[in-house]
């Protein structure tokens, strides 16, 4: 019945974990699992390499499934969800069968409920001590936090890990970050995984992956049975991440080596490149201003606002953003922003010249350095002969210079709205770095 090991350190290469969330609200679209999100991210900064994430439904016949599916390639399973007093909640009778064990009534987890429920003025009913029951084969971690406490489960045989945490996530988070994660570094020592990341805007993956061909050659090249490099292309609108991972014994090589790599991606892709790891595009565009003393300004029709949202996202934005005129009306655009009525009327909304004359009078109504103009057909309606959904204008100037050009999208209004924005401020980013347009 011992199936847990307590006393000594394993070392396992390429430690590897996985994530079950078993919950019908989140299969059923209710709920949003953030817990996976969070749980993986924690366990890969802490160099947990993390092979799968499954969904399970709150059954015993889809949770054991989900633990012989996951154990098939992990060492370590962190579970979420199911483990309250309801019949609903069927996780630690799955979880007690599955390891071989039973359940027992633990007083010490009836003494944290006890304390719990009486600083809320309450008493512990029958439904509610029931989770003072838990296998007696597990290591009980107390949860002061909420009422299901933690279960630590190990194979004695092959040393495989179960870990289950409440599916509330505040709890969750407490206690994988503060109790959970702590036991799981003593317990297991693993590689070292350093991860970098490379932000580039308006280029696309293809493109940018034909400009790298040789650093993904170098890259496989230094791969060996001690060390293991990998570039991920990661796509969104308009930007693409690139994801560099190093794993081995010696952090301080991996570190050098992953910087050689990314020395070798800037000679390549460098006009791009927007920023690395953590870095936002909007903060890299509002420190570009900084540093020029530089101030901006927008004229907005089709982005409705969304510009100058992602401008002022970014603390500290108002020491170089000035403002914006939503433009939606063409009656605004020409009191506003000083349009003239003849060119709506020869040219119409969406057009080069309707765009330029729109940021013409933003720069002179706010007196900024720059200013960015937009005028465009997000959809879905609203497309006109030679005008189809997705098209838009863009404009970009100071006094002394501006550049109009014309882009066509092919996504939801949602979509082309946020690719029109990203687009206007990697072409602003262009415009005031040098780089071609």
């Amino acid at each position: 019945m011992n199936f847990y090991i307590r006393d000594c350190l394993l070392i396992i290469e390429n430690m590897k974990a996985g994530i079950l969330i078993i919950g019908d609200e989140i299969l059923g679209g209710n709920t949003l699992d953030t817990n996976s999100h969070f749980a993986a991210g924690l366990l890969r900064a802490h160099n947990f390499e993390v092979q799968n994430i499954l969904t399970v439904a709150d059954n015993a016949n889809a949770i054991r499934t989900g633990l012989d599916i996951l154990f098939s390639f992990a060492d370590i399973i962190i579970s979420t969800g199911g483990l309250g007093p309801t019949k609903d909640d069927v996780t630690k009778q799955v979880v007690t069968e599955y390891f071989g064990t039973r359940l027992i009534f633990d007083d010490d987890v009836y003494e944290n409920l006890n304390q719990r429920y009486a600083r809320r003025g309450l008493t512990v009913n029958e439904l509610t001590r029931t989770q003072a029951f838990v296998p007696e084969a597990a290591d009980i971690i107390q949860n002061p936090v909420g009422t299901a406490p933690v279960f630590w489960l190990e194979n004695s045989n092959n040393g495989k890990t179960l870990i289950t945490l409440p599916g509330v996530p505040g709890e969750m988070r407490f206690l994988l970050e503060g109790a959970i994660l702590p036991r799981l570094k003593q317990r297991f020592s693993t590689e070292h995984v350093i991860q970098r990341a490379i932000h580039t805007v308006g280029i696309a993956e293809s493109s940018l992956a034909k400009k790298l061909e040789d650093v993904e050659d170098r890259i496989e090249a230094a791969n060996s049975p001690g060390e293991f490099y990998k570039l991920a292309y990661l796509p969104t609108l308009n930007q693409v991440k690139l994801q560099i991972t190093g794993r081995g014994k010696d952090e301080v090589q991996l570190k050098n080596q992953i910087d050689v790599f990314i020395e070798e991606i800037e000679k390549r892709a460098h006009e791009f490149i927007f920023g690395y790891d953590q870095d936002v595009f909007a903060a890299h565009i509002g420190q570009i201003l900084l540093e020029r003393k530089a101030t901006l300004s927008t004229a907005e029709s089709c982005t409705g606002g969304y510009l100058a949202h992602q401008i002022t996202s970014v603390t500290g934005s108002a020491n170089y953003y000035h403002g914006t005129v939503v433009s939606y009306d063409n009656a605004v655009k020409m009191k506003q922003l000083g349009v003239k009525e003849e060119t709506l009327e020869k040219y119409g909304a969406v057009s080069e010249e309707t765009c330029k004359e729109m940021l013409e009078g933003a720069l002179k109504l706010f007196g900024t350095t720059y200013a960015i103009a937009t005028t465009g057909i997000a959809g879905p309606t609203g497309d006109v002969e030679g005008k189809p959904i997705g098209t838009v204008w863009i404009g970009v100037g100071s006094q002394y210079k501006m550049v109009t050009k014309r882009y066509q999208f092919d996504r939801n209004r949602l979509e082309n709205i946020h690719l029109f924005a990203i687009t206007a401020l990697d072409i602003l980013r262009r415009f005031v770095l040098g780089y071609k347009i």
